[in-house]
C-alpha cells in the first residue's frame, strides 16, 4: 500500500486495479443499484484504510460490524466502521468533487450503539487510483456544531468545523483522555410483530432507500437490533433473487399471439367503448397503428399509498427481423395524472440508461421515443419515483 502525501495534513492512499475488481464483484450481492454502489465505494475505502493502518500504526485494527458477520450494513446506509483498540472510527466516503462539508447519515450519530468516537471524511474516486482522507470530527462536535437535514437524515458539518490535519488525529487518538461522545437516550424497542411487519414492508428491493420510508425512531430501533437488521437484509436478497430469476418478456411470442398472463389488452385498463377523449389522445401517439399492444399494471408500493400506473408496450414488425417498439406510461385506477417527477427509462441489457423521460405536474401520460429492436436483443424498461423503482425485462 502506498501513501502519497499531496498535502502534508492529508492521507492519499492508492487503489489497485485488483482491489477495484474484487470490490465490484463483492458488491453484486446487494439488492439495488444504489446499495451495490454504496457497498462498492465503502469496500474500497475500508480495504485501503485497514491495509495501511495495520501496516503503519495499529496492527490489531479491525473492521467493525460491517464485515464479515453482518454484510447488510451497506444495503441500508453509507459508512464503514473500523475499531482501533478501544476507539471506534466511522469512515464516511463521498464521491463529491469538492470538500465543502462532511455529511454523516443519522444512523451513525443517533443510534446509541452505532455512535463513534471519530468520523473521518473520505473522498473516493472509484474510477481513479486513490482515496483521499481529508478531515475528521468527533461525535460531540457533530451533535453540537452540525446542521441536521431532515430530508435525507444527515448531519452536515461545514469543512471549516472539521479538523483538517489528519496527523493530529493520531496524536489525539493516542494521548487524549477527553470525552468524544455525547450521551444518547436509548431507542424504544420494537415488538416482534412490529419488527416483522417492518421487515415485510421494507423488504421490497424496489424501495431503493428504506431508511427514509419510515420515521427514524422506528427505523433506528429496527437497524440497531442485529437479528432484525440481518433478517431485513436477507429478505431483500431473496426478493432480488426472485426478481432476477424471472424470465424476460418474449416480444417475439407476442407477434405470434402468445402473451404472459400479467400483460393484458389495453381495453382491460381503458374503456374504449366510452370513446374516452384521453384514450383517443393516447392512441394517436404511436399506438393506433401498432400490430400488437399490451399493458401491465405496475404497483409502486406502500410508500406511495399503493399508487398504480399502467405500462403500455406496442410493437410493429419491420424489415430485416427488426421490431419497432413504443413504450408509454399512464395513470390507473381512475387517476387523471401521473405522479410528478416519475421517470420512464430505456435500459440496455447491462442496465445502462439509453433514454429517459420524466413527468411534470399534471402529465396524463409520458412516452419514450420510438426505438427498434433486433430479434434476440435484450433491453429493460424502468419506472421510478422517489425511492421506488420497478424494472421489466424484455427479449425481442
Amino acid at each position: 500500500m502506498t501513501c502519497v502525501f499531496a498535502e502534508p495534513r492529508e492521507w492519499v492512499l492508492e487503489i489497485s486495479p485488483a482491489l477495484q475488481g474484487q470490490s465490484w464483484q463483492q458488491s453484486q450481492v446487494y439488492a439495488t443499484p444504489s446499495s451495490r454502489w454504496c457497498a462498492y465505494i465503502n469496500q474500497i475505502c475500508l480495504d485501503v484504510f485497514l491495509n495501511w493502518i495495520q501496516a503503519e500504526y495499529v496492527v490489531n485494527a479491525t473492521a467493525g460490524e460491517c464485515l464479515p458477520i453482518v454484510p447488510g450494513f451497506w444495503e441500508f446506509v453509507n459508512g464503514t466502521v473500523v475499531l482501533l483498540g478501544q476507539k471506534r472510527v466511522v469512515l464516511i466516503p463521498s464521491e463529491a468533487i469538492d470538500d465543502g462539508e462532511l455529511e454523516v447519515p443519522q444512523e451513525w450519530v443517533d443510534i446509541p450503539n452505532w455512535g463513534a468516537d471519530y468520523y473521518i471524511a473520505v473522498q473516493v474516486k472509484p474510477d481513479g487510483n486513490s482515496v483521499r482522507f481529508w478531515g475528521y470530527t468527533t461525535h460531540q462536535e457533530l451533535k453540537s456544531l452540525a446542521n441536521y437535514d431532515p430530508v435525507d437524515r444527515t448531519y452536515c458539518l461545514d469543512e471549516q468545523d472539521l479538523t483538517k490535519d489528519l496527523n493530529a488525529f493520531w496524536m489525539t487518538y493516542q494521548v487524549s483522555t477527553e470525552e468524544t461522545k455525547t450521551a444518547l437516550a436509548p431507542l424504544e424497542e420494537l415488538s416482534v410483530t412490529q419488527a416483522e411487519n417492518l421487515c415485510q414492508h421494507l423488504s421490497n428491493f424496489s424501495m431503493a432507500f428504506p431508511r427514509l420510508a419510515v420515521p427514524f425512531t422506528t427505523w433506528g430501533a429496527l437497524l440497531e437490533n442485529q437479528q432484525w437488521r440481518q433478517h431485513l437484509y436477507e429478505q431483500r436478497q431473496q426478493r432480488q433473487e426472485l426478481q432476477s430469476s424471472t424470465e424476460q418478456v418474449n416480444l417475439s411470442s407476442w407477434l405470434e399471439g402468445i402473451y404472459e398472463t400479467s400483460w393484458k389488452t389495453i381495453e382491460t385498463f381503458f374503456a374504449t367503448n366510452t370513446q374516452s377523449l384521453a384514450f383517443s389522445f393516447r392512441s394517436s401517439y404511436g399506438l393506433a397503428s401498432a400490430t400488437v399492444k399490451r399493458a401491465k399494471l405496475i404497483d409502486l408500493g406502500m410508500q406511495l399509498e399503493s399508487q398504480q400506473v399502467v405500462l403500455l408496450v406496442a410493437l410493429t414488425p419491420e424489415v430485416n427481423q427488426e421490431v419497432s417498439i413504443r413504450v408509454q406510461l399512464h395513470p390507473a385506477s381512475g387517476e387523471a395524472y401521473l405522479p410528478a417527477n416519475m421517470t420512464l427509462a430505456l435500459l440496455t441489457e447491462s442496465a445502462e440508461i439509453i433514454h429517459q423521460v420524466q413527468t411534470r405536474e399534471q402529465d396524463n401520460y409520458i412516452q419514450l421515443p420510438r426505438f427498434d429492436g433486433e430479434v434476440g436483443e435484450y433491453f429493460s424498461i424502468q419506472v421510478a419515483v422517489e425511492d421506488c423503482q420497478i424494472i421489466e425485462k424484455f427479449l425481442v
